[in-house]
Order: structure tokens, then C-alpha cells, then sequence
């Protein structure tokens, strides 16, 4: 009998895919990485919640998320003020960023979900659906609505001192868009997308393929992995590889990875000291001018009382980045020199640095917060500075660093070659086990 094959994206071990109990999720028993959830048939209840997502995304950039009144004057800003007012105050690149990842990111992320779940419950098929599932793999980290809350509530904190400040429609829309969006991912897992937009005739690659003796053919053949759609690929040994099931094209291993990686890095590394020297944004009010580091602007929260507040900005803006430069350059030093030592635990913290970086975003939403909505003249103003630019440019390196990282190179280097790992060994049959057991 032959069973399906999946490799762990993380160290790509081979392991044969069985059925779980609902509510289970799969783990490779060399890494701990998540393989699979239970296979989830219905596709209704995501693009409900799609749906409501473009709704409330709709309310959220069509009216004031904040009003700030102060002297007689008032102002209103919208989710897309602060991209305007950046790119007024000659700062392209956070106006791109901004927008990117709280407006263009987060709506691209919405729409495709909508445009390939509704054909899929409709028992139907648009033109376009695959591609449209495979750039939405490249979106989905620069989606940023839930860091752009926190900056938001940094923001509105920092007004409330001194001027009154009325939430609008757009925020509440906000607060609710993000937890739906949320349940819009966890609800679906793109694996079993991927499998009703595969064609009809397509072959999996099963058991017998890493077996000579059943299949000669195999020995002239490689097992792949695709990055896009996860799909064990079987490709012959030379010549150029797409994946028979989303159309990207196949590669051993991330080419240049590690010195991409390095690269990165090392730019971020350089970017982190002017991104804490410069000022972030400079405050003038009744004709004073006062510039505001990242680190001026936690000592502020906290003078104001504002402790859990300036815990998650002193988290996300000081420490976060620092932990992640440091772990990520742990990380790779020792692929590079192919240390064995914990394998396991290595990929567990790439895995946790790639998904926390994003949060230090947090300072720069705050920034165009503020900066879109105070503009009150002599009164009072604020206007972002390098330092909010340095900065985002660390966070934006340090995501593509992760990225452009192959994880699989961890166990490579310490001589640990996935096509040596037999699928039906004594530790695969462990895993199929444990599958049992919800995590």
C-alpha cells in the first residue's frame, strides 16, 4: 500500500501523510515544526468571514479613525492619512511601507481569499485561481492590521495628555477586522486550497517513489519540495523544475541563501544605530520643539503612568529587534560552520524570530498617527524624522533576512541530507502515532 508524502518545510523530512483526528495537527518528529492540520472540507465558514472582513475593511478607509480637538482647532485622520502626510513630509519610503502594510497588504489578502473560496464553494473555477493563491503566500506577512492597532492605541495614549481625542467608526471597524481576518487564516489551511485547485490528472509522489525496488524509475528522479505550495515534487536530476501543482519553479535549496541571509543582516545591523541616535519624530506645541527618540518615547509613557503600554513598545521596539539581530546571526554562524549541537531547538527559535519581527513595525504606525493628525499650526505639530526611516528600515531587513533564509540548510550543514532519511523509519511511524493527540 502506498501513502502520500509530505517533508517538513523547516528540515525536510520526509514523512508519509495520513488522516488525523480533528482538532490534531501533525509535527515533524525531527524538528517539531507543524505539518498539517485535520483536512478541512468545508470552505464556507472562511469565506463568510471573508467577506465580513472586506466589510469592515471598507468602513475602516472610509471614515475618521481619530478626531483630535485642541484649542478650538480639530482634525481628523483616516487609515491612509499617514501615507499622505509621510509622502508630503518627503519620507517615500515610510509613505510605500505604511501603505504596504496596512492598506495594500491587508486588502490583497482579503480579495484573493475571496475570489478562490467563492468558486471553490460554488463548485466553479476562475481564471487565474492558482496564480492568485500563490502571490497571496508572498502577501500574507507584509499584512500588518494587528501591529498597526498597537501603534494606533500608542498613539491615543500619547494625545489623550493633553488634548481630547474622539475614536471614530474606522477604529471600531479596526478592532474587529483584526480578529476576523485572523479566524479568516486559522480557519483554512492553504494545503488543502492548493489541493482542490490542483488539476485532476496530477500524481502525487506516494511511498513507492523512495523505493528502488518497487520503482526503478525513482532512482533517476530527486524529491523536492516546492516553497510555494509544499507540494514532494519529483523532478529528474537536471534541467530547470516547476511545480506540477502551482506553477513555481523548484529548487533544491534557496539559491545563495546563507549570504543573502548574511547580507541582510549585516544592512540592519548598520541601519539600528542611527535608527536609536536619530530622533523618530519631533514635537512642537506652543512654539517649543522637542525631537523623540525610541527610547525617549518609552521613558514618556512611562512618566505618564503608562506602564503596560510602554512595556509592549519598549518589547517591540528595543528588544525585539535586538533579539532577533542577535538570534538570527546565532542561527547563521552556525550553519555556516555546520555546528551540530541542537538542531531541534535552532529551528525553533528561527521559527519564533520570523513571526515576531513584524511587531516592531509598532513605532513606526505611531509615528504616522500622529503625525497625520497633529497639524495644528503653531499650536502644535508633529513631523516624523530619520529615525522613524532608519528604523523601518531595520524591521524591513531583518524580515527579508529571515526570509531569504532556507531553515533546511541548519540540518544540511550538520550533515543531515534530507534524501537520507528513510520515510518508514521507526521515527516517522512515531509521528503518525502521535498524530492523534490535538496540539
Amino acid at each position: 500500500m502506498s501513502h502520500r508524502l509530505i517533508a517538513c518545510e523547516h528540515c525536510d523530512y520526509l514523512h508519509v501523510e495520513e488522516d488525523i483526528p480533528t482538532g490534531s495537527v501533525a509535527c515533524c518528529v525531527r524538528c517539531g515544526s507543524p505539518l498539517y492540520g485535520a483536512e478541512q472540507t468545508r470552505f464556507d465558514k472562511p469565506l463568510a468571514l471573508a467577506l465580513t472582513a472586506l466589510l469592515l475593511f471598507i468602513i475602516a478607509n472610509s471614515f475618521p479613525v481619530l478626531t483630535f480637538a485642541m484649542e478650538g482647532r480639530v482634525e481628523t485622520n483616516t487609515l491612509g492619512s499617514g501615507v499622505l502626510t509621510f509622502w508630503q513630509e518627503g519620507f517615500p519610503f515610510l509613505a510605500f511601507m505604511v501603505a504596504l502594510t496596512s492598506i495594500i497588504a491587508p486588502l490583497l489578502l482579503i480579495l484573493a481569499h475571496i475570489y478562490v473560496l467563492l468558486p471553490i464553494w460554488l463548485d466553479r473555477e476562475f481564471s487565474g485561481m492558482q496564480r492568485v493563491w500563490r502571490v497571496l503566500a508572498h502577501i500574507r506577512p507584509w499584512s500588518m492590521l494587528d501591529v498597526f492597532l498597537i501603534g494606533l492605541l500608542v498613539a491615543l495614549t500619547k494625545l489623550t495628555d493633553f488634548a481630547q481625542v474622539i475614536v471614530g467608526p474606522a477604529f471600531f471597524a479596526i478592532c474587529f477586522l483584526i480578529p476576523t481576518v485572523l479566524l479568516m487564516n486559522v480557519t483554512l489551511d492553504p494545503r488543502f486550497v492548493w489541493r482542490r485547485l490542483a488539476p485532476s490528472s496530477l500524481r502525487y509522489p506516494t511511498s513507492d517513489d523512495v523505493k528502488p525496488s518497487a520503482n526503478p524509475e525513482a532512482a533517476q528522479n530527486d524529491l523536492l519540495t516546492c516553497h510555494t505550495c509544499a507540494m514532494v515534487v519529483l523532478a529528474p536530476r537536471t534541467g530547470h523544475v516547476h511545480c506540477p501543482r502551482c506553477g513555481d519553479a523548484v529548487h533544491h535549496r534557496k539559491a545563495r541563501s546563507l549570504s543573502r541571509a548574511w547580507a541582510l543582516l549585516i544592512a540592519a545591523i548598520i541601519l539600528y544605530v542611527p535608527a536609536n541616535v536619530f530622533p523618530i519624530m519631533t514635537v512642537t506645541y506652543l512654539g517649543r520643539a522637542e525631537a523623540d527618540t525610541i527610547l525617549s518615547g518609552v521613558g514618556a509613557l512611562v512618566q505618564a503612568g503608562e506602564w503596560p503600554i510602554a512595556i509592549v513598545v519598549f518589547t517591540a521596539s528595543i528588544l525585539v529587534p535586538i533579539i532577533k539581530i542577535v538570534m538570527l546571526g546565532w542561527v547563521y554562524l552556525a550553519t555556516y560552520l555546520g555546528l551540530a549541537g541542537p538542531l531541534r531547538e535552532r529551528t525553533l527559535i528561527y521559527r519564533v524570530t520570523e513571526l515576531v519581527g513584524r511587531w516592531s513595525m509598532v513605532d513606526v504606525f505611531m509615528v504616522s498617527i500622529l503625525a497625520a493628525l497633529v497639524k495644528l499650526g503653531n499650536i502644535a505639530t508633529v513631523q516624523p524624522g530619520f529615525g522613524a526611516v532608519a528604523f523601518c528600515g531595520v524591521v524591513i531587513l531583518t524580515m527579508l533576512s529571515a526570509m531569504a533564509f532556507d531553515p533546511r540548510l541548519i540540518w544540511d550543514r550538520a550533515g543531515m541530507r534530507a534524501n537520507k532519511i528513510n520515510p518508514f523509519s521507526d521515527d516517522n511511524q512515531q509521528m503518525v502515532e502521535k498524530q492523534g493527540t490535538p496540539s
